[in-house]
């Protein structure tokens, strides 16, 4: 399934590679949403605590695969 995802793109039929890249032709950044703030400087990065941990400046637990912190 996962080798299926990087070949089915949809091209639009009045999509020339002249026109630039799909992205730029359709307006969207590569990044989508990651990308809101990126003239601000910011890029929107998410990832998973690996295992659990304890907060170091408010003493709460973050636990395994948590992507939201205090």
């Amino acid at each position: 399934m996962a080798e299926r995802k990087s070949v089915n793109k949809y091209y639009p039929p009045d999509w020339e590679p002249s026109k630039g890249s799909i992205n730029k032709f359709i307006g969207h950044h590569p990044l989508r949403d990651r990308a809101k703030k990126l003239d601000q400087g910011i890029l929107i990065i998410r990832f998973e605590m690996p295992f659990n941990i304890w907060c170091g400046g408010c003493d709460a637990m973050i636990a395994t695969g948590t992507t939201s912190f205090c």
